[in-house]
């Protein structure tokens, strides 16, 4: 029951939390606009300090601290109208698809993906402990129908 209620709640924050992410991809996209590639770093910093904080919240949610776990990570975005598909996951790789981004970074630039991405690169290292290879397959920023990436234990 109580997971239900949580879910409920969710729902209602989903705007807010969507809203949130939409802010940081505008305020990302205006300094890139600004800056260029030399914003990249600075962009790619950030958001990995936001991943690991991100993950430090998550981590008493979850039910240990493996690929598994961040799959459930994955799989509670629903609750606030992320659509996330998780395509794969093993004991070492997490492959997941989404239609759109969250950040709306659509049609800026790989590179932008790619700095920002390092928010999950870190979760993800975070929890389970260990550095992870990410692989950005498909990219709605850079012009495809839609985002891909794969995140692979080193």
């Amino acid at each position: 029951m109580s997971r239900w209620i949580g879910k409920r709640v969710a729902k209602k924050f989903a705007p807010m939390i969507k809203f949130m992410f939409a802010t940081i991809g505008a305020l990302s996209k205006a300094f890139y606009e600004k800056y260029g590639d030399e914003a990249l770093p600075t962009i790619a910093e950030v958001m990995g300090e936001s991943g690991v904080e991100h993950a430090k919240i998550a981590q008493s949610m979850l039910k240990g601290n493996d690929m598994k776990a961040v799959g459930e990570l994955f799989g509670m975005m629903e609750m606030f109208d992320f659509e996330v598909e998780v395509i794969e996951l093993s004991d070492d790789t997490i492959r997941f698809k989404m239609a759109t981004c969250p950040m709306g970074l659509e049609g800026t630039s790989k590179e932008l993906c790619e700095a920002m991405m390092t928010s999950d690169k870190k979760m993800i290292e975070t929890i389970i402990g260990k550095e992870v290879d990410a692989n950005i397959l498909k990219s709605v920023a850079a012009g495809d129908e839609y985002c891909e990436a794969v995140m692979t234990i080193k």
